[in-house]
């Protein structure tokens, strides 16, 4: 259950305006973050709109969840950051990752985390912030535009969890399956397939899926 939640709303100095994330803590003392990075796809007006209010989609599993000594924090994917050209533009990509580290998760600094994304946010969670020493994990949810490049960190314990619902045409595109198995090989990653589901958050934020990585995160 949510035992407390709240929009965070900063102005982000690296970014030049304001940026919001929804924080949803499951006790009182939370001792460590599940750093969730939203869909693509979002444009300025919807993103200010989002500013607005709590997304309302994580309540259901949450509550399924229960009390646990973490906080899950939802980051909306950004309308002016070019995480399809990360390559290309690598003074974004520095941007990107110092704006989430030091200015969306500042109050909770000294506590370790894990990441985890939806979509095309695997571009903004798995090109940088994994590897800061305090994450310990990760996982991508119907994911669309991982690096190429992507190696899990040396210090994390499990590889990239890969949740892949089995009527997701984006995730089972012939590309994106090349390159998860090609992960699975190296010993990157591993694929979770689940029982049900297509390319949608809802599909996702489920007890047996985002339930039981927040589970898993909250006792490790």
């Amino acid at each position: 259950m949510v035992v407390n939640a709240y929009k965070r709303c900063i102005q982000s100095h690296i970014l030049g305006r304001m940026a919001h994330a929804d924080v949803f803590e499951l006790s009182e003392m939370s001792a460590g973050l599940v750093v969730f990075f939203g869909g693509s796809g979002v444009d300025d007006e919807e993103y200010i709109e989002r500013g607005k209010t709590l997304i309302p989609v994580f309540n259901s599993v949450l509550n399924h969840v229960g009390v646990r000594p973490i906080t899950l924090v939802h980051i909306s994917a950004p309308y002016d950051v070019p995480y399809n050209r990360f390559v290309r533009e690598p003074d974004a990509l520095r941007d990107w990752n110092a704006h989430v580290l030091t200015e969306l998760l500042n109050p909770w600094s000294e506590l370790p985390f894990y990441v985890c994304s939806f979509s095309g946010g695997a571009a903004l969670a798995l090109n940088g912030v994994h590897q800061d020493p305090r994450c310990l994990g990760g996982a991508a949810f119907g994911a669309d535009a991982i690096p190429a490049s992507f190696e899990r960190p040396d210090h994390w314990k499990q590889p990239l969890q890969l949740y892949c619902g089995p009527h997701d045409a984006v995730c089972n595109h012939p590309a994106n399956q090349e390159l998860y198995m090609r992960l699975v090989v190296q010993e990157q990653a591993s694929i979770v397939r689940l029982r049900q589901g297509g390319h949608r958050l809802v599909d996702y934020t489920t007890p047996e899926c985002l339930g039981e990585f927040l589970r898993s995160a909250a006792t490790r």
